[in-house]
């Protein structure tokens, strides 16, 4: 049947509909191959395309096959002839004008029928159903190859509709990225495409390896929400029953599940126990901040000096809502500004707590020196300066920004709207190249109230 099957067309090799390429163990050359095969390219074609010799393009067609990547050529072969039937059955039925084809088109019905006498009735069926001439080489149906007696009206909406069911499975299989790496390819060096082949799946595997790693993140932060939620059901279901005073004998004396169940008790004496326990460590003061919703229950994590110094703590710490003014300053006080100014515009936090994280980035302004100042308006490009309205430049932190250049226009927008902006900085500013482009920005700097007289004379 195959043998036939290659008389009548060359094999045009298609890859399995949903194959995965990164589950398959291939060479280099076989990954090149693979790469090229869209099921309108024929082994012929193949062998000019790669560069490779007639038995080589076989033994990689017949490896590929037997690793399951490349549809066999039977099975190509019945694909082929149930879409010729299906469509010559339904151009039949819509045009009665046909009916020396009818029979003819009757007759592609089974095609796994082992007798040769058959497989030739078959083919020859659907050649005579689609009159296309077996000596032809090629595709018929492709545009701008003869197609003969095509006067039945019958007759020519088949080729158009073969062609539709041809594009649609070539889509399926991923025609457009076959097609682009063809277009990349350098037929007078072999070499670089095995280079090109492994240096692609070394990209999948990268691709995997990233994907692999998201994935294995999502799964750790599921399963901490899964033992905190058995935590808490712990706590609910077995020790909130208990007397106060047995939970507080408990938390100072207690070990594993239930200590870690106790972070979850709304009353502070029994908080104020675990940290009486040996036992507590960074994911009891984690917990505690939280989802304890006292200030006299956190307070404890500010005795045991190394629990509140963990970034994690802190980060819970200033998103829970019940954190006292004095507990903002504990832990705000040592962070520089930059650092101080992230946690103001941090969606972490209730706005009730960005807030407090405002009122203390303008307190720590005050005392700040003029280079941690000069590199915070620097880096934010101003942006910072409309939480420090009634706040002052001070003369270190003006040096600084006037000793550099200043192409950021959204820096020089931010220091023409801050009423403190000093007369020297103004000045430097209107001598920036991007100043003298834009006259907006020119505006915005001779309106300013501190701008110098002098200027606005020489601008005048």
């Amino acid at each position: 049947m195959s043998a036939k099957l290659h008389e009548m067309s060359e094999w045009k090799p298609r890859v399995r509909d949903g194959l995965r390429w990164e589950v398959l163990n291939l060479t280099a050359e076989e990954g090149f191959v693979l790469s090229r095969l869209d099921g309108a390219t024929s082994v012929e074609a193949l062998r000019h395309l790669t560069g490779m010799s007639g038995p080589q393009v076989s033994q990689v067609l017949q490896k590929l096959v037997a690793h399951g990547a490349v549809e066999p050529v039977v099975d190509v072969a019945k694909t082929a002839l149930l879409d010729m039937h299906q469509v010559v059955e339904h151009t039949l039925e819509e045009s009665p004008s046909a009916p020396k084809h009818h029979q003819a088109g009757r007759q592609v019905h089974d095609i796994d029928d082992d007798d040769d006498d058959d497989d030739d009735a078959i083919i020859a069926a659907a050649m005579a159903a689609l009159k296309l001439d077996p000596s032809l080489e090629g595709d018929a149906t492709d545009e701008g190859d003869p197609v003969e007696d095509v006067d039945d009206p019958a007759v020519v909406q088949v080729p158009t509709a073969v062609r539709a069911q041809k594009e649609a499975r070539h889509i399926e299989v991923g025609e457009d990225d076959a097609a682009g790496d063809e277009g990349d390819h350098d037929d007078g060096d072999a070499g670089d495409q095995d280079d090109d082949a492994a240096g692609g799946d070394d990209g999948d595997a990268g691709d995997q390896g990233d994907k692999d790693d998201a994935d294995a993140q999502a799964k750790a932060d599921e399963d901490d929400a899964v033992e905190e939620g058995n935590y808490r059901k712990l706590f609910e279901t077995k020790l909130h029953p208990l007397p106060q005073e047995e939970r507080e004998k408990l938390a100072r004396h207690g070990s594993g599940a239930e200590l870690l169940a106790l972070c979850f008790d709304p009353v502070p004496a029994v908080v104020m126990g675990l940290f009486e326990n040996s036992e507590v460590g960074f994911s009891h003061a984690r917990l505690l901040a939280r989802y304890h919703r006292t200030s006299q229950g956190l307070d404890g994590i500010f005795k045991r000096t190394e629990l509140g110094r963990d970034t994690q703590v802190q980060r819970w710490l200033l998103a829970n809502p019940m954190l006292s003014d004095a507990q903002f300053k504990r832990v705000l006080q040592p962070k520089p500004l930059a650092q101080i100014y992230k946690w103001a515009l941090s969606r972490d936090l209730p706005e009730r707590n960005r807030q407090k994280v405002r009122l203390m980035l303008r307190s720590k302004w005050g005392v700040a020196d003029g280079e941690e100042r000069a590199n915070l308006i620097w880096s934010t490009e101003g942006r910072c300066l409309q939480y420090l309205i009634g706040q002052q430049i001070d003369s270190k932190a003006t040096t600084l920004l006037c000793a550099r250049s200043i192409h950021s226009v959204m820096l020089i927008q931010s220091l023409a709207r801050f009423t403190a902006t000093p007369p020297p900085l103004l000045n430097h500013l209107a001598r920036q190249p991007v100043v003298k482009r834009q006259p907006n920005l020119r505006a915005m700097i001779l309106q300013h109230p501190n701008c110098p007289s002098e200027l606005k004379r020489k601008k005048a």
